[in-house]
């Protein structure tokens, strides 16, 4: 054989042991691969809730008129029975100028009835002195005594209607506190509805007010869950607003009902005693209800353990291969399961990366490496 034909057959071979090794290498099921490590864990439940306010008041007017003038706006810290607004009183003023009027009148009638009075009073005395002495009659008497006893009477009748007057005049003036909004509570005005002008009615929300002193987080645990949750349990809490925080807080309080419609009952978590953040009412969030706490326990996903006739197995790494292997777990949570025997921390465990399922001892390409 020529040198040139050697040279060919040799570099024929090379290639085909460079494809060969190339497809050794790439050539395999694709797998996701996990390394087994242990770890501390939890075990919870799951919930969403919203925060909530044992002090959240709705304002309203006690009656129909136009807002004069807003004091507060919404973000205002207020002290109770302080002003938030005031309500156009303008027409109660002219009844309470009425009724003042009136009072006034009144008084000065009895003023002068009180005088004639007295005039009569003196005249009936004047007149009986007279009828002693023969100079008038029986009936002049009578006569003057009875303008005395009428005007006795409308005295009394006048007296009684100043009364009522006052008793109006108190009534009408006691409702200039009805055209004056004020805060119920102490706390914050969380949501103005109205605006200068505006003509309101008793049945329209001017503010809503919430104390922050008492607010707390409501969570929604399903009913399955009752046997499970106590007061003290420390719960994992990630409001929707700041999704990078977790604030560590615990349950104070179970609903003793099931909502019959959702299917729930309610647990009421404490609110993060926290300055950098704001927690207000209305606020969304997910929290984990911690059951209980592992130290230093393998487990591993759900989704890497295959169920052949009632028995677990996990698939490991060796040379580039997948081997069947028993493993005995139990049930951990919804997506993890701890492992018994059958798995050491540092080994290397396989699922299929698409759809099917690994065969034993089949060959293997690692595409996707899952964190714990």
């Amino acid at each position: 054989m020529s040198l040139k034909k050697k040279i060919i057959a040799l570099i024929i071979i090379i290639t085909a042991a460079l494809f060969a090794g190339w497809w050794y290498f790439l050539s395999g099921a694709n797998t996701v691969a996990l390394q087994v490590k242990r770890q501390n864990a939890i075990k919870g439940i799951t919930v969403t809730g919203n925060v909530e306010s044992l002090e959240d008041v709705q304002i309203t007017a006690e009656v129909t008129s136009r807002i004069e003038q807003m004091i507060v706006r919404t973000g205002d810290s207020v002290e109770k029975g302080q002003i938030l607004a005031y309500l156009d009183r303008e027409d109660l003023a002219g009844e309470v100028d009425a009724a003042r009027a009136r009072i006034q009148v009144l008084q000065e009638q009895l003023q002068r009835v009180r005088v004639q009075y007295q005039d009569a009073e003196s005249d009936e005395e004047r007149y009986k002195d007279l009828y002693d002495q023969g100079a008038v009659s029986k009936r002049d008497l009578e006569e003057r005594t009875l303008k005395k006893l009428e005007l006795d009477e409308s005295i009394d009748q006048l007296q009684s209607e100043i009364t009522a007057a006052r008793g109006e005049f108190k009534a009408v003036k006691g409702r200039f506190d009805d055209y004056i909004i004020k805060a119920p509570i102490s706390g914050i005005i969380t949501d103005s509805y109205v605006s200068t002008g505006d003509i309101v009615t008793p049945q329209q929300i001017l503010y809503r007010l919430v104390d922050p002193e008492t607010i707390y987080l409501e969570a929604d645990v399903e009913e399955n869950e009752l046997d499970a949750v106590r007061v003290g349990q420390k719960t994992l809490v990630i409001f929707d607003a700041y999704p990078d925080e977790i604030f560590v807080e615990q349950i104070y309080l179970i609903s003793q009902e099931v909502n019959p419609v959702t299917g729930t009952f309610e647990a009421r978590i404490y609110k993060p005693d926290t300055q950098e953040r704001s927690i207000l009412v209305g606020m969304t969030f997910d929290a984990t209800i911690i059951v209980k706490e592992y130290k230093n326990i393998l487990i591993i996903p759900a989704d890497f353990v295959e169920i052949d006739n009632s028995d677990s197995y996990i698939y490991k790494l060796s040379n580039n291969f997948a081997v069947k292997t028993p493993v005995k777990t139990e049930f951990f949570d919804n997506n993890y399961v701890k492992v018994l025997e059958g798995a050491k921390e540092g080994e290397i465990i396989l699922k299929k990366a698409d759809k099917g399922k690994l065969t034993d001892n089949a060959k293997v390409k690692i595409v996707e490496y899952r964190k714990q």
